[in-house]
């Protein structure tokens, strides 16, 4: 997928193709076929047509109903502003889409402090000072500007999937790192 090259490229396409039709049809997938050459995007037809597995995720994809389609891209657009909201050269395109949909610097610096530490899992301490977030497989802590949104924070990373909740033997909330996380603060930091 060379000239279209990427997930986002062809979640667009579709976005596109349901938004500029309101009502749902007997086979999407032959329309939306139809409207990518209506609108000369030969190359993904051709990557759509050599790629078995992509062909049939999309018919999947399109036969669903029309509103949870739509719900579904709305959903994706959201995590993908709140992510390209801490890359550079994309915070001020996400901050004018949409300017309330980033990651707080709290939550952002979570995922640094906890990448920096090399570990890939952190336990929610309560004591009588309140909360501390301690790495359990690497030295150090992860410090916390704003205790009153910390779950909130937290909240947002696990939906975004860069943090992974669990809890320990104790019920005690643990919270692992994922790929995505380590690769949005790679990205940042470029």
């Amino acid at each position: 997928m060379e000239l279209i090259s990427s997930f986002a490229t062809l979640i667009g396409l579709i976005c596109n193709f349901k938004s500029e039709r309101r009502t749902a049809s007997d086979d999407e997938y032959k329309e939306f076929m139809e409207w990518l050459e209506t609108k000369r995007h030969k190359d993904v037809i051709n990557e759509i047509h050599s790629n078995h597995l992509l062909g049939i995720s999309i018919k999947s994809l399109l036969a669903r109903n029309h509103d949870a389609i739509l719900q579904k891209l709305n959903q994706l657009d959201s995590s993908l502003i709140e992510l390209a909201s801490q890359i550079e050269g994309f915070t001020d395109v996400a901050a004018a889409i949409s300017p309330h949909a980033g990651l707080s610097e709290q939550a952002f610096s979570i995922l640094k402090q906890f990448d920096l530490s090399g570990g890939s899992v952190f336990l929610e301490i309560k004591d009588s000072s309140g909360n501390c977030y301690q790495v359990m497989d690497a030295q150090g802590s992860i410090e916390i500007t704003d205790a009153r949104f910390i779950d909130d924070d937290l909240d947002k990373l696990c939906r975004l999937g860069l943090l992974i909740p669990d809890r320990n033997k104790s019920g005690g909330r643990l919270f692992r790192l994922t790929r995505a996380a380590v690769k949005l603060v790679e990205q940042a930091n470029m």
